[in-house]
């Protein structure tokens, strides 16, 4: 392996770029596409800027044209994509007649995911963790759920916050109905 000799401290663009920490790392999923996973890392911000999906880069710029309407140009190309988030970090992509649903969350939320996920075992008391009103119960006693079901919807500062089941099991109690108002801490469901 032949060692290159460089003037002083000279790194490269490209170098430098593959060694700059991240300024921000999300990970999205796309509905269509089960059990894949996209690292996407904004390396470089500014009016052009450098990204990495799945560790390849791309330079990208993009520019607002209304609430969902965006232009992103991509590796000197043109795009012009509608982008509305619908709830939940779930997002919808159009684009040329192609439709997504994305999700994406940020490295904190992916790590407290997989925590929780670690530790749900067993029993799982479901309880609120802020104040609102139940918009909505999808789930019965003895009603069997997977890991992710929606349980129910829990409205809080104008915003629906669809619970799901944090394991694989069958819904033991129910505590709450449609319209019921909760505290922090209040039991919503068991699911064991």
């Amino acid at each position: 392996m032949r060692s290159r000799v460089r003037r002083g401290n000279e790194v490269s663009k490209e170098e430098f770029i593959m060694s700059a920490k991240a300024l921000a790392t999300y990970f999205a999923t796309v509905n269509d596409i089960p059990d894949t996973e996209f690292k996407v890392e904004i390396l470089e911000d500014g009016p052009v800027k450098k990204v990495s999906v799945n560790g390849k880069i791309y330079e990208v710029d993009y520019n607002m044209g209304g609430d969902t309407i965006h232009s992103i140009i991509l590796n000197h190309k043109s795009h012009g994509v509608q982008i509305s988030n619908i709830g939940n970090d779930v997002y919808e992509v159009k684009n040329k007649g192609d439709y997504f649903q994305v999700q994406v969350i940020d490295e904190l939320k992916k790590m407290r995911q997989s925590r929780i996920r670690s530790a749900a075992a067993g029993r799982q008391v479901i309880t609120a963790q802020m104040p609102g009103v139940i918009l909505k119960v999808h789930v019965k006693p003895g009603e069997e759920v997977q890991a992710g079901t929606p349980l129910c919807v829990l409205v809080a500062m104008k915003m629906e916050n669809e619970i799901r089941s944090p394991i694989d099991g069958v819904v033991k109690e129910v505590y709450i109905n449609d319209g019921d108002k909760v505290s922090v801490g209040d039991k919503m469901l068991v699911v064991e």
